[in-house]
């Protein structure tokens, strides 16, 4: 018993020496910022212990710790901040490894219009944009290194360049616009941020924009105190990145640098009280030489993006558009989830620890709202408030446009955290990372298994089939994300089928239509066909919630589908159903016979005459399609 009583009163007299927050840290404040143990401060003397005395199982655990927290100590910034990016990226990137392709919403599409790009004899309908264009990155990089490694591959390379991007930025712009301590507490927030909402969307030239506008931010803050040629040269050189990438990026960055020199003016050129003419000279003169650091080099990248913006509003509509509005504005209970769940919530609740860094982060955002970094002061984060409040979700051929300012106001959130966390706090936000990262893993797995399900019907399509995708449930596993809703795409790659859910109606796209199809087969239109027209009730009730009460609303509902596949039926041979209820099943024409049937997914093939026709589709056992319709 007195032994143990000395082990006892050993430990407990050590513990008093761990400490999470210590205020006084160490030279570089890692103690400071995370906690830990503070190897410089004197230890109480303990008396000598008998050779033989029992060593608590964990002192070694604490031994390590307190080794691996003095070599951060030591670290430098730089290693530091790597270290982190390591971690980071480590903790993204590992669920890629688990699947062949990944399971991205728009990933697919893009990946036929590389098809498109790359047989062009084949698909007629649709010209090139070409390479030189913003929002380009993404397929010129699938085209280009998917010569090399296949396009599935290089798919997967430029998601782990996003990623890496994202894990390299991130640390080092906390660091930059605040101190080692703020990056080290950041280090807890920032990791959902890696894989944002805009990569699982497979949005991954607007994701990388965003590291590399974070970038342009911190060569223009370098360059407004100390301007070289070198840092000119490289801001010219990211913009241009950033352009190619995506332009809304860059329009974001240069807002805020935009903001910044108003505000500048305002304190710096607006005559004071009492100051002489000589001073509001001086103070026009410096707000010139910052106005000419911060945007000279950054002109050809404008005039670039101002190009680039007038050739997307002035971009033809009506056929073109298939006579749809894309014009969309959200009520601010959706706007408040977005902030959360399009940058930081991944597929499903298996992520949702997510959101206890984005509770935490926004109070302290709002508690230190009143710091000014540079480019993130007050004004400029009340500007990307009013822009994400009032800007519309859907505006001319642009989509989720008040979503693109999300990221930013995430980073100005960064940038206002405090050097020090509590202990507590700590552990439950290292946990939360730990869950998303393992739920993340399990996602892709599962999405993965509905990605095979979609494609299991490949060996019926012939090759150069004109396979028309009517896809009735846009996901299953995926809650946040339509991940089935392009997945078609793979039949094109894989078979070169047509291609009539092809983003094909803007500039902005790889490939654009020659001519406006048919607006019933627009893929704008297209698309929402199959959901709408699943069944007589839906149909029905979309009618009389818009005002138009159809006194035989099951004939108007056949009418349409007879409609449809009157034009259908002339153009494609063959016809992927997925999840199709037994009501839109029974309106498909005899002239289509089964050719594969499995689980939720049928492939109809057409016959010369009605009468040859096949089997009708199942709606029984395993292999019965599912009549539930996504709303």
């Amino acid at each position: 018993m007195q032994k143990i009583d000395a082990v006892a009163q050993e430990f407990s007299a050590h513990s008093r020496d761990v400490t999470l927050g210590a205020r006084r840290g160490d030279a570089f404040g890692t103690a400071g910022a995370l906690g830990g143990i503070d190897r410089r401060a004197p230890m109480a003397a303990s008396p000598a212990a008998p050779a033989s005395r029992w060593i608590p199982p964990w002192s070694s655990a604490l031994g390590l710790f307190g080794r691996v927290r003095d070599a951060f100590a030591r670290a430098t910034d730089r290693q530091l901040a790597l270290a982190m990016s390591v971690t980071l990226f480590a903790l993204a990137a590992w669920p890629l490894a688990l699947v062949e392709v990944p399971p991205y919403q728009d990933l697919p599409n893009h990946l036929a219009a590389v098809t498109v790009i790359t047989h062009p004899e084949r698909y007629p309908e649709f010209v090139s944009n070409g390479f030189l264009k913003t929002n380009a990155a993404l397929f010129t990089w699938l085209y280009f290194v998917g010569k090399v490694v296949g396009v599935k591959v290089a798919a997967k390379l430029f998601a782990l360049l996003v990623l890496a991007a994202n894990a390299l930025v991130l640390p080092r712009f906390v660091l930059h616009f605040t101190n080692r301590r703020t990056m080290l507490v950041a280090g807890l927030f920032v990791w959902p941020m890696i894989h944002n909402w805009f990569v699982s969307m497979g949005m991954l030239d607007f994701a990388m924009g965003v590291p590399l506008a974070l970038i342009l931010l911190m060569l223009l803050d370098r360059r407004r105190t100390a301007p070289t040629w070198a840092n000119g040269a490289l801001v010219l050189a990211t913009t241009l990145l950033t352009w190619y990438a995506h332009v809304f990026a860059l329009m974001v960055a240069n807002l805020l640098v935009a903001v910044h020199l108003v505000s500048l003016g305002v304190r710096t050129v607006r005559p004071r009280e009492g100051a002489d003419e000589r001073a509001r000279r001086d103070g026009r003169a410096a707000w010139l030489r910052e106005a000419q650091r911060l945007i000279v080099p950054q002109l050809p990248a404008i005039t670039l993006m101002l190009v680039s913006v007038y050739q997307h509003v002035t971009e033809p509509v009506g056929k073109m558009t298939g006579y749809v509005s894309t014009g969309q504005l959200l009520p601010p209970w959706e706007l408040a989830y977005n902030l959360w769940a399009e940058w930081l919530y991944g597929f499903t609740w298996l992520s949702i620890s997510s959101f206890v860094p984005a509770v935490v982060l926004t109070i302290y955002a709002y508690v230190h709202r009143k710091d000014a970094p540079t480019f993130f002061s007050p004004a400029a984060l009340l500007t990307l408030l009013f822009l994400f409040v009032f800007s519309p979700y859907i505006a001319t051929n642009w989509f989720h446009v008040n979503s693109r300012f999300i990221p930013f106001l995430w980073m100005a959130a960064l940038v206002r955290l405090p050097e020090r966390l509590d202990r507590r706090l700590a552990g439950l936000l290292a946990l939360s990372a730990a869950l998303y990262s393992v739920g993340m893993g399990v996602d892709f797995v599962r999405l993965d298994r509905d990605r095979a399900k979609f494609t299991a019907g490949m060996s019926a399509v012939p090759e150069g089939a004109k396979l028309l995708p009517l896809v009735f449930r846009r996901k299953l596993t995926s809650e946040n994300t339509r991940s089935l809703l392009h997945a078609w795409g793979f039949y094109v790659m894989e078979k070169q089928t047509s291609a009539p859910l092809l983003f094909a109606h803007s500039r902005s796209f790889p490939v654009m239509y020659r001519e406006a199809p048919p607006p019933q087969f627009n893929h704008l239109v297209l698309e929402s066909f199959a959901p709408s027209m699943g069944t007589q009730t839906w149909f029905c009730d979309v009618l009389r919630s818009g005002g138009v009460f159809e006194g035989d609303c099951e004939g108007a509902w056949r009418a349409q589908w007879r409609r449809f596949w009157d034009q259908a039926t002339r153009e494609y041979d063959h016809l992927l159903v997925w999840d199709a209820p037994v009501e839109a099943l029974a309106q498909i024409p005899p002239v289509y016979r089964i050719a594969f049937q499995q689980d939720r997914l049928i492939i109809f093939e057409r016959t010369d005459a009605a009468g040859e026709a096949g089997p009708r589709a199942s709606t029984s056992g395993d292999a019965a399609p599912a009549t539930s319709l996504e709303r």
